[in-house]
């Protein structure tokens, strides 16, 4: 599928034109609404595009999807009476704004491709049952053309007792899964959806609601008394009542069927009963980072450490490894990465790096943490993480970030936080090369400090400003190779009347050479050529005009 790099391929002729949705997005579709857009910035060529000026909503916590075809684009957020939603039909060029009628609570987007096209699917979560007979609680909206509306007479519910939940699906198409935190059982379960072809969408047994990933194996002693390692089994010990849900992750495998993995974090037994480590008893700060795998679809599950903290005799001593949520992603390979920011550097302070281990043995073993942020020891902090795989061993990660202060300290006149990304090829090899790291956008995105606390922010130790919520999302886009993402900004910097306290879209479009080892895609010619002549068009009007190209 994936050509090796070769001198002055067509991928080193693509990688100007495939900034072409941004590019006339800037020059057309943004001036004509607000303008809140910028420029390619960096090495990678990021340009970022505010939606708000598509249609107004909340902002914070922003989940992100592309289409199998890489011209659908969804971004969501809780609110608007269920769920606000922007969509695009070509790549970012140009969106419109969308609502489903729900609870308003967290909220979580998918692309299905069904056999019979592709079906778009939202999470609306409810902290209560959403009707006196259900004992499920999230809302399921279903979209026929991609998230440009929603049909209410297909919504649904799935699930049970729920805490921050995300939508994966099987490689064919035919099974939808919701996992999340199950607040009565303190634990991670999914929901099983089945595609029915008749009405073209998802049917959602009761009997599928709550299907819990522990195994046997987590019986075991608690990271204390045995010094545990990655690999290790995930004692319930540590885990308590206090899980940070992660996605489902699904690679399908080469004889039939799909691997199944779940990411989540969880404190432990001396975290948990102690105001010293960074949380509120019961609920201790996270110290954790756990993978659960499944290899067949879900059967039979087994529950290992990615990331262990070393156990002390202080929990106000102990390295925290999770700034709210976990993310992972699974390469075309199979190896399977987690990201995460930790004060592994930086133990009893709220200074966080970020960093990323991976697995090439179905989570049974982890590599070394990697970290990749610029970050001298004792200075400033990042949150909140995401990534995804762009080829076996090239990935692409983001986080927020700030050089001064801490997590936590909301004062000080340079605290100011910004969108990162980086790209990293031999992701998976003990020599990592990182290609290259930089903002997003010279404008900030948020100021002062950030809670990490959940509904338990003001309460805990911290910040008390959850004013982005608690996480922002990341794709990279399977035709072009780019990545996009969506993000919250509440900096009071963004470009046009309609701008700020608003969902950002931001768009890779330049990529850097790569070593001669890794695999890099080539832009199929059927997307190349359209794009080749919109931006060909587009030149030829600048200079009839005698306009200069845009920086």
């Amino acid at each position: 599928m994936f050509a090796q790099r070769r001198p002055y391929s067509l991928r080193a002729v693509a990688v100007g034109l495939a900034a072409a949705p941004l590019l006339l997005m800037t020059s057309v579709a943004g001036a004509a609404v607000g303008d809140d857009t910028t420029a390619a910035y960096g090495q990678f060529g990021i340009r970022t595009l505010g939606l708000k000026q598509y249609g107004t909503g909340s902002y914070g916590e922003p989940t992100f999807a592309v289409a199998p075809d890489g011209r659908h684009l969804l971004a969501s957020t809780p609110g608007c009476g269920g769920v606000c939603s922007w969509a695009s039909p070509d790549d970012g060029k140009t969106w419109s704004k969308a609502a489903a009628t729900g609870a308003g609570g967290d909220s979580e987007v998918d692309f299905v491709p069904t056999p019979d096209g592709v079906v778009t699917l939202s999470a609306d979560l409810a902290l209560l049952k959403v009707n006196t007979s259900s004992t499920q609680n999230s809302y399921i909206h279903t979209s026929g053309d991609f998230g440009q509306s929603w049909d209410s007479s297909k919504r649904t519910t799935a699930g049970i007792e729920q805490d921050r939940q995300w939508l994966a699906h099987s490689t064919d198409g035919l099974t939808s899964y919701l996992v999340y935190h199950d607040f009565a059982a303190e634990a991670e379960v999914y929901a099983k959806g089945t595609y029915n072809a008749s009405t073209k969408t998802f049917d959602w047994p009761q009997q599928d609601a709550g299907h819990p990933v522990n195994s046997a194996d987590q019986l075991a002693p608690p990271n204390v008394g045995i010094a545990a390692k990655p690999g290790d089994p995930v004692s319930v010990l540590d885990q308590g009542v206090n899980t940070y849900s992660g996605p489902m992750l699904v690679a399908p495998k080469p004889q039939g069927g799909d691997d199944l993995y779940v990411v989540y974090s969880i404190s432990n037994l001396e975290s948990n009963s102690t105001t010293s480590g960074g949380g509120v008893p019961p609920y201790g700060g996270v110290r954790s980072i756990a993978v659960a795998h499944s290899a067949d679809s879900g059967t039979i599950w087994n529950n290992h450490y990615a990331v262990v903290a070393p156990s002390g005799t202080d929990p106000s001593q102990e390295e925290s490894n999770g700034t709210m949520f976990p993310w992972g992603f699974v390469d075309q390979a199979g190896t399977v990465y987690v990201v995460y920011d930790s004060t592994h550097d930086n133990k009893g302070t709220d200074h966080y790096g970020f960093y990323y281990v991976y697995s090439k043995d179905s989570g049974s073993t982890w590599s070394s943490p990697v970290r990749l942020d610029n970050l001298p020891a004792g200075q400033g902090s990042v949150v909140f993480n995401t990534g995804a795989a762009v080829t076996p061993g090239v990935i692409d990660v983001a986080w927020l970030q700030k050089d001064t202060g801490s997590l936590s300290t909301d004062t000080g006149p340079a605290e100011h936080w910004y969108p990162w990304f980086a790209q990293i090829e031999n992701a998976d090899t003990a020599a990592p090369h990182v290609v290259g790291a930089q903002k997003m956008t010279t404008i900030r995105n948020h100021n002062g400090g950030v809670c990490i606390q959940g509904i338990l922010c003001g309460i805990a130790p911290g910040s008390s400003d959850r004013s982005l919520l608690d996480f922002f999302e990341m794709a990279v886009n399977p035709v072009t190779r780019m990545a996009e993402v969506a993000y919250a900004d509440n900096g009071g910097q963004r470009p046009g009347s309609v701008a700020n306290n608003e969902v950002v879209f931001a768009q890779q479009s330049l990529q850097p050479t790569l070593g001669p080892g890794s695999q890099v895609p080539e832009v199929p010619s059927a997307v190349l050529l359209p794009i080749a002549g919109l931006v060909l068009l587009g030149l030829a009007a600048r200079f009839r005009r005698g306009a200069a190209l845009p920086g």
